[in-house]
């Protein structure tokens, strides 16, 4: 009998052993060999991918400091830039690229006098924050550069502090984003050399625009029009600058509101109430209305973002464009006289140098934008508003 039962637990025995002998293990090993893929490939990913941040936190150094490029080398698909700082950077044509959706895509964005860290994913662009809900500064003196990685779960975190910490890389809704990509992603969609300016696009769409070599004070930019218009607002030296903001027709930019009297003129341009004209003197002037008016409705209007500040892409039948930065306007403010403040910052006003005069004062012509839409032929009170002015050269 107990012959029996060792003959009955030695053939389950080998049957197990057969059964087991026989068993597949091929899809496991897939699996964990997939797994390592991934792993391999995310890695990949985020030197990439902290390259890039790193090179956008030293462009906007760049930016700030208002340098210009002695060189661009290329190499690949690297471009190796050299500023008139003697400083290097080097960027990656992306090949590949991720599109918001495999990850986020690190930029800038110009916020009051400075630039600041955001992530844009599935097309949503919002700010990077810390733990106490404040934007994380890429320029100035506790400017920071975030590093990427993906946590044990799967997901992104971010570190604003070298990598000692780590926290969720959240979307709009506040949810963790999972870590996913291929190597060969990158921030940057494109890099075109042109005859006077680098321009990089990033996956975001967003524009980074670098002047190559020492520019002329005032670039005219011929889109095919009556006259050639500015590259820059009255007042800055970058397109991407606001520039100042003046009341209309004061020559000397020392009007104060609201006891401001504007000259008893329907046309200034060219003349001697045209600050354009008394500024950078030659042939620039204020645009006027037949100039705005064929501006906005022979060329392509289309919201862009150029080194981190928002605006409209104004580009001519000819293929050339120029980029008019959102100003708002400047208003008086309660306080003491001159006390003024600035309002509907994320859309664009500009002054041309025909208006007109009726019962209530003198009103000039405005062309402008805002979050839907571009008109021309606007009208605002001379004495009680202050503007921003795009130059023409005839």
């Amino acid at each position: 009998m107990k012959a029996f039962k060792f003959i009955s637990q030695l053939v389950l025995l080998l049957i197990c052993i057969t059964a087991c002998s026989e068993y597949d293990d091929g899809e496991l090993w897939d699996k964990v060999n997939s797994l390592d893929d991934r792993v391999t490939s995310i890695e990949k990913q985020l030197k990439a991918l902290n390259d890039d941040i790193t090179s956008i936190s030293a462009i906007v150094g760049v930016l700030q400091s208002r340098l210009y490029l002695t060189n661009v080398t290329a190499s690949g698909e690297d471009y190796v830039l050299t500023f008139s700082d003697g400083s290097r950077v080097i960027i990656s044509d992306g090949k590949d690229g991720v599109d918001g959706k495999d990850a986020p895509v690190i930029n800038v964005r110009y916020y009051n006098g400075r630039y600041y860290w955001v992530q844009t994913i599935n097309g949503e662009t919002t700010w990077l924050n810390d733990v106490n809900g404040n934007k994380i500064p890429a320029s100035g003196m506790d400017a920071v550069t975030p590093l990427l990685k993906a946590d044990s779960d799967g997901y992104w975190i971010i570190s604003y502090d070298n990598g000692y910490t780590y926290s969720k890389l959240l979307d709009e809704s506040g949810k963790a984003i999972k870590a996913s990509g291929k190597d060969g992603d990158s921030f940057f969609e494109s890099v075109e050399v042109t005859e006077d300016e680098l321009r990089i696009v990033l996956k975001d769409g967003t524009e980074i625009v670098i002047p190559l070599g020492e520019q002329s004070p005032y670039k005219a930019v011929n889109l095919g029009l009556s006259v050639k218009w500015a590259s820059f607002n009255l007042g800055a030296t970058a397109s991407s600058e606001q520039g100042g903001y003046y009341l209309w027709g004061d020559v000397t930019n020392s009007g104060i509101m609201p006891n401001y009297v504007a000259p008893n003129i329907d046309n200034i341009c060219g003349t001697k109430y045209d600050i354009v004209r008394a500024t950078w003197g030659g042939t620039w002037r204020l645009p006027n209305k037949a100039e705005q008016i064929d501006l906005i409705k022979k060329c392509t209007w289309t919201r862009a973002t150029v080194n981190g500040v928002s605006g409209m892409k104004v580009t001519g039948g000819n293929g050339n464009s120029i980029f008019l930065p959102s100003t708002g306007y400047e208003l008086p403010a309660s306080g003491p006289i001159g006390t003024t403040q600035i309002m509907d910052k994320s859309s664009g006003y500009y002054w041309t140098g025909e208006s007109y005069s009726d019962t209530y004062g003198r009103f000039g012509y405005v062309f402008y934008y805002n979050s839907t839409s571009y008109y021309y032929n606007g009208s605002w009170n001379a004495s009680m508003v202050k503007m921003a002015i795009r130059p023409v050269k005839e």
